[in-house]
C-alpha cells in the first residue's frame, strides 16, 4: 500500500478500480494521478495551497519533506516553489517501490538535483532539521496510534516557527450532515466519469484500511504532539487540511 493520497484509489487495473485486493503495484503509477484527480475534490488546489505555505516557511540552505510521495506531484512542486533559495533539500518518502520509481522519474524530468525520493514507511523515520513537512491524504491509513507518532517526530524536526500542512479525509460526528456529504460526494466522482459500481467497489476496499477522524480529532491530535498554533484552513466536503505551527 502506497503511503501517499490512498484515499484517491483502491486497486487499479488499466484505470479501473477493482472489487477486491489492496495494491498500488502492477502499473498503479501509470494511471495514479489521473484517477486521484477524479476521486479527490480541490486535489490540484490545495496542492497550490500547500506550496504557498511552504513558501512562508523554508528557509535558505534549510530542508523540506513530503510524506507519502506516491508520484511526486506534490514534491516536485514544493522544490520548485522554493527554487529560488539557495542549498534547500527535499525529501520525499513513499513505501510503494513503483510510487518512487514514477517520483524518480518526474525529478529527473525537471532536473530537480535538490529532490531525494527514498523508500520507508514514514512511521519509522527518523526526521532531520525542518522548515516544512506536507502529508498529504497519508495518515489516515495509519493506526490512530502510529498517526500520533508521526505527528510527534515531524514536530521534534522542526525548527521553531516550521510548518507542518496535513490534509485529510475526515469523517463527521453529526450523522445527517455525514449522509449528506456521501451523497454530495457521490455526485462529485459520477461527475468525473466514475461508475456508481466502481464507487461502491471502491467503498468496498478501503473499508478496513481507510480510518479517518473527525475535524477535531485532527486538531487535538496537532495540539498533543506540541504545536503551538492549529487550524483548519481548507475544507471541501469529506477532505480538509491543517496548518500547524511550532
Amino acid at each position: 500500500m502506497s503511503t501517499a493520497e490512498r484515499s484517491a484509489v483502491g486497486d487499479v487495473g488499466n484505470g479501473i478500480v477493482k472489487h477486491a485486493g489492496w495494491t498500488f503495484s502492477g502499473g498503479v503509477a501509470d494511471v495514479f494521478l489521473d484517477h486521484v484527480r477524479q476521486s479527490v475534490p480541490t486535489y490540484d488546489l490545495n496542492h497550490d495551497l500547500a506550496c504557498d505555505i511552504s513558501a512562508l516557511f523554508c528557509r535558505p540552505r534549510g530542508r523540506g519533506y513530503d510524506l507519502g510521495t506516491s508520484t511526486g506531484q506534490l514534491l516536485t512542486r514544493l522544490a520548485e516553489a522554493n527554487s529560488h533559495l539557495p542549498d534547500i533539500e527535499w525529501i520525499g518518502y513513499d513505501c510503494e517501490p513503483e510510487m518512487i520509481a514514477a517520483a524518480e522519474k518526474r525529478c529527473r524530468s525537471r532536473n530537480l538535483s535538490n529532490v531525494t525520493v527514498m523508500l520507508a514507511d514514514i512511521a519509522d523515520v527518523t526526521y532531520q532539521q525542518c522548515d516544512f513537512v506536507s502529508a498529504y491524504l497519508v495518515l489516515q491509513f495509519l493506526p490512530i496510534h502510529r498517526r500520533e507518532e508521526v505527528v510527534r517526530r515531524v514536530f521534534r524536526a522542526l525548527r521553531d516557527g516550521g510548518a507542518f500542512f496535513l490534509f485529510e479525509k475526515i469523517h463527521e460526528r453529526d450523522t445527517r450532515i455525514a449522509d449528506l456529504i456521501e451523497v454530495l460526494y457521490h455526485d462529485f466522482k459520477l461527475d468525473r466519469g466514475l461508475s456508481s459500481q466502481e464507487i461502491v467497489n471502491k467503498a468496498r476496499s478501503l473499508a478496513t484500511v481507510l480510518e479517518p477522524c473527525a475535524p477535531s480529532e485532527n486538531l487535538l491530535m496537532l495540539e498533543r504532539s506540541g504545536f503551538r498554533s492549529v487550524a483548519a484552513i481548507t475544507r471541501y466536503l469529506c477532505f480538509e487540511g491543517y496548518l500547524a505551527i511550532k
